[in-house]
């Protein structure tokens, strides 16, 4: 199945959080960078370090309405 990029994390708090709330619902996902953030922690500053929300093609729209506060802050 295809993974779909829909959201970048600000921070790594942020990523934690979503991730939770990804489980939760359980929503297949990978957070692409995850990785790499971790071996250079702070904030999100560059592609380096960015940490990107990538979610099954058929729950996308489930997604997209749980991420819809973070959207819109």
């Amino acid at each position: 199945m295809d993974m779909i990029p829909i959201y970048t994390m600000k921070s790594e708090p942020e990523a934690a959080v979503i991730s939770s709330l990804m489980t939760a619902y359980n929503i297949h996902f990978i957070i692409s960078g995850r990785g790499f953030s971790s071996m250079y922690p702070g904030a999100v500053s560059n592609s380096l370090n960015e940490q990107t929300l990538m979610v099954r093609a058929d729950q996308v729209e489930l997604a997209k309405t749980l991420l819809e506060p973070f959207l819109n802050s």
